[in-house]
């Protein structure tokens, strides 16, 4: 794999340097805090290494969530970052090529393309109130295609896709025999009724990983 320092990298806060930061408008993370500013004491915390795929209570409760996911479709790992990385390098391969709608997080980006994908954009449009052209995805999926990587809610823009058209992209990929990652990472922020997990409406889903900043909760699902 051919890693390159990402631009998003360069321009982090931590780069930059928080204490040069008097407005901090673009993350979406929290100040640092302690347990006890939370009102949380643990005192007999077992501190242990821990199951490989995550803790079984943890699994069945972010399984509950969705009908038709088990524990067993579950993975937590410790952020989403990890998460999508893992999803990139045990599907993808060189020979592979992907569609991204764009923005999205670098690490969709930027991990097929140090594997040595073919990366389609489908950028979304300002005028069309960033809703997702599922016509130029279509399009745009060739015979190689393994993936197609969607974010929703979606970063930056906070739109959200309707049922109807997560349904058409869930086809799109079966009939293909490819993959859909929909990261929804701001899935529990939503307004209104929250579109079920994409890993829960798909019957050849191969995991349901859902991971929030910094810690292992609800984030992205993986359908088809």
């Amino acid at each position: 794999m051919n890693y390159a320092r990402m631009v998003i990298e360069k321009e982090a806060p931590e780069e930059y340097g928080y204490d040069r930061i008097r407005f901090n408008l673009s993350e979406s993370s929290i100040a640092d805090q302690k347990l006890s500013d939370v009102g949380l004491s643990l005192p007999d915390l077992t501190l242990f290494y821990g199951e490989h795929r995550g803790d079984k209570e943890l699994r069945a409760l972010i399984a509950a969530q969705d009908s038709g996911i088990s524990p067993d479709d579950v993975l937590v790992t410790a952020g989403a970052a990890g998460a999508l990385f893992i999803i990139s390098t045990s599907l993808l391969s060189e020979r592979d090529h992907l569609v991204v709608v764009r923005p999205n997080y670098a690490t969709n980006i930027e991990t097929p393309k140090a594997i040595g994908c073919a990366i389609s954009y489908v950028d979304l449009d300002f005028d069309a109130g960033f809703a997702i052209d599922f016509g130029r995805v279509a399009a745009s999926m060739q015979p190689n295609t393994k993936l197609i990587s969607v974010t929703c809610p979606h970063n930056p823009t906070g739109t959200m896709m309707g049922r109807a058209d997560l349904d058409a992209l869930i086809a799109l990929a079966e009939a293909s025999g490819c993959h859909l990652l929909v990261d929804e990472t701001y899935r529990d922020l939503s307004y209104g009724q929250r579109l079920p997990a994409a890993a829960s409406l798909s019957p050849k889903r191969s995991a349901s990983r859902r991971c929030r900043k910094p810690s292992a909760f609800p984030a992205s699902a993986l359908a088809g």
